[in-house]
């Protein structure tokens, strides 16, 4: 009878990505970062001699005898280490390092040597990108923080670390008009506070300055609102009296008709009595 299938924690694992939030990619310049995950993730399951092998005599030797005593085992483990790397890895990486029957350890290795080997033309990208990154590019301070921090850790891990002083005087330079009295009272400290203190006293500014000019515009908006209200106080021209004189003149207009007409009349009778008076004395 065969034995049954020994079991490792590795073989548990059915979506590595979970554990391995990142996607290696050569734009995003986490190398690193995803390195480390990786290595945490391949020490708790008890495979990381799959992809850094053991240095010191009695680590490795041990290591041997493992291998030896269960080869399909070991050979097993191997290919899961494999699909974590295929599968947290973008797919231009995966074309350039993939060969056929490889082992866990080389591709880890050409996936290194992959990145390393773009050190420096990487550093020269992120530094310009940290230099030209500015506050008005992103919607809040704390998003634009975010950014510098993370440019800085990757030129950290490219050689071509950033100091805590440095990053504060970066963060400070590229805020805009709204924050000069900050910028001012940052920079006239004796000792420059730390980035972590720099960006929790910029996000309080940042509030601030938002209630103000909330405050603004609701007074703006009261303002406008109470306008008509008092343009009410100086009365238009009564439409009413318009029509009130209107109607006035009219009847003004018609008596003086009527008179007219009846004084027209009236002579016009008294010129037909004469005319008979003449015609009787003749």
């Amino acid at each position: 009878m065969a034995d049954a299938p020994k079991f490792h924690p590795a073989l548990a694992i059915t979506n590595v990505k979970s554990l391995i939030s990142i996607t290696l990619d050569m734009e995003s310049g986490q190398y690193h970062s995803w390195a480390a995950l990786f290595k945490v993730q391949a020490r708790v399951h008890g495979v990381l001699e799959h992809i850094i092998s053991p240095t010191e005599a009695k680590e490795k030797e041990a290591y041997e005898q493992a291998k030896a005593a269960d080869l399909s085992l070991w050979k097993r483990l191997d290919a899961v280490v494999l699909q974590w790397i295929y599968a947290t890895i973008s797919p231009d990486i995966l074309n350039s390092i993939l060969i056929d029957d490889d082992s866990a350890e080389h591709i880890w290795e050409s996936v290194t040597d992959l990145f390393h080997d773009n050190k420096h033309s990487r550093a020269m990208y992120l530094n310009t990108e940290f230099t030209t990154t500015r506050l008005d590019d992103f919607s809040t301070t704390s998003a634009y923080c975010n950014r510098l921090k993370s440019l800085a850790d990757q030129l950290a891990n490219v050689g071509a670390p950033i100091n805590d002083h440095a990053l504060v005087l970066k963060l400070l330079q590229g805020l805009n008009e709204s924050y000069k009295d900050f910028v001012m009272v940052i920079q006239n400290k004796k000792n420059l506070p730390s980035f972590a203190t720099v960006r929790s006293k910029l996000a309080l500014a940042e509030k601030n300055l938002q209630e103000r000019a909330k405050h603004e515009a609701d007074s703006t908006t009261f303002i406008a609102q109470d306008q008509p209200a008092n343009d009410r106080t100086q009365a238009p021209p009564n439409r009413e009296s318009s029509q009130g004189i209107n109607s006035r003149n009219y009847a003004n207009n018609n008596y003086r008709g009527n008179n007219n007409r009846k004084h027209n009349k009236s002579g016009s009778r008294n010129n037909g009595k004469g005319n008979r008076g003449h015609s009787s004395g003749g």
